[in-house]
């Protein structure tokens, strides 16, 4: 390519990413200072709703931080459980419990067939939104590397297991479902 050719290509995408409002490159945001964010996401008192009898699973995954990749920058915080009652108990305990909290189900609370990954999102009108996700027993061992029955280390024979997370702008603003 000569040097005329080359540099038409460049004025050219330069201007028509300045025409259409985007950028050549997105705004680098870094987890840098986020801490305190962090912390209070962490104390989000919806985070603490939990059927009786749900144990609370520790682990890397579990707990607040913030997440930084090529995408961007955000907070994250997730609680994980394991429960001996079903996954339709489950749902009707969220379908009361977080509404009297303060969010509300984005979309029909159905318990779908066992096996898939499900996942139903809470709305808050100032507040992060939750979701409720429920993992499979291949999911758990795939992207946790755990298995699904501790029943021994949890003391409870785990029939479902779910996750009870948000996610949060770097200043802690709300993230919306979907």
């Amino acid at each position: 390519m000569n040097m005329i050719a080359g540099r038409a290509l460049l004025a050219y995408a330069l201007i028509g990413t300045s025409l259409s409002g985007c950028a050549l490159l997105p705004p680098f945001e870094t987890c840098k200072a986020t801490e305190a964010a962090v912390a209070e996401l962490d104390q989000l008192p919806a985070l603490e709703l939990r059927p009786k009898g749900a144990v609370s699973v520790g682990g890397p995954w579990a707990g607040a931080d913030c997440v930084d990749d090529t995408a961007g920058a955000w907070l994250s915080a997730t609680r994980f459980y394991a429960y001996g009652g079903s996954r339709k108990e489950v749902l009707e305990f969220y379908g009361r419990e977080a509404p009297a909290a303060g969010w509300r189900p984005v979309d029909d609370l159905d318990t779908g067939p066992d096996g898939r990954v499900a996942v139903f999102c809470f709305e808050s009108a100032d507040r992060p939104s939750i979701t409720l996700s429920f993992d499979s027993p291949e999911m758990l061992r795939e992207i946790y590397g755990m298995e699904p029955h501790p029943a021994s280390l949890l003391g409870v024979e785990a029939r479902t297991w779910f996750s009870w997370s948000t996610e949060a702008e770097l200043d802690g603003s709300p993230i919306s479902c979907w």
